[in-house]
């Protein structure tokens, strides 16, 4: 009797334990959600935008004339100083390969064509301008060092290109070319008056 008697005692303990195993398995997988919730409430999210308006729109009646296909290298030596002292030793120089094609020409709308006669023109030709560039293309830069040459800081490679499409340049290509540009001008207003009539007699003036 006292041996059965013991048994039935052990119920009660292997119930508590049972609820108590239960209830830690609630309590972990509670949290365990509670961790999920958190988590996916305190989730941040990043989301870029780029928005653009356009301000105004302004017709142009540029005419290309001339397209020249420039190669060149841009050269920028530089050295360093102390107190305003340049250190010996200490010249760098960079070198950037480049090409591109440089469109000159004229602004269309300037252009004034007016009768001079019964079967007579004046054509007006303003200014020549530079259009802009095509299919640019620079190379790494290259760079040739002396012993203190750390002491130099490097070149920067977007002034040096900058400086390569300036219009200080442009204007450089528009008087190399500036007899050429003439002869294009009256070939290309040439054509479009020969086109009502080729007897017309046409004399141009050119700008500056």
């Amino acid at each position: 009797m006292n041996f059965f008697r013991a048994r039935v005692l052990l119920w009660p303990v292997l119930l508590i334990t049972v609820l108590v195993v239960a209830g830690t398995g609630a309590a972990f997988a509670f949290g365990g959600l509670n961790a999920l919730a958190l988590s996916s409430l305190f989730a941040s999210s990043s989301n870029e935008r780029d928005s653009q308006v356009v301000q105004a729109v302004t017709r142009v009646q540029e005419v290309a004339l001339l397209s020249l296909h420039i190669e060149g290298v841009s050269r920028n030596e530089s050295n360093g100083e102390i107190f305003g002292v340049a250190v010996p030793a200490s010249e760098k120089t960079t070198l950037i390969q480049y090409k591109f094609d440089a469109k000159l020409g004229i602004d269309g709308s300037q252009v004034k064509i007016e009768p001079t006669g019964p079967e007579s023109f004046r054509v007006t030709v303003p200014q020549f301008i530079g259009i802009g560039f095509d299919d640019p293309v620079f190379e790494a830069p290259l760079e040739s060092n002396n012993a203190l040459s750390w002491m130099t800081p490097p070149a920067v490679q977007t002034r040096m290109i900058n400086n390569i499409l300036s219009d200080e340049n442009k204007q450089k290509l528009i008087t190399q070319n500036a007899t050429a540009l003439k002869e294009q001008a009256k070939v290309f207003y040439s054509g479009i008056i020969a086109s009502v009539d080729p007897e017309f007699t046409i004399d141009f003036e050119f700008a500056g």
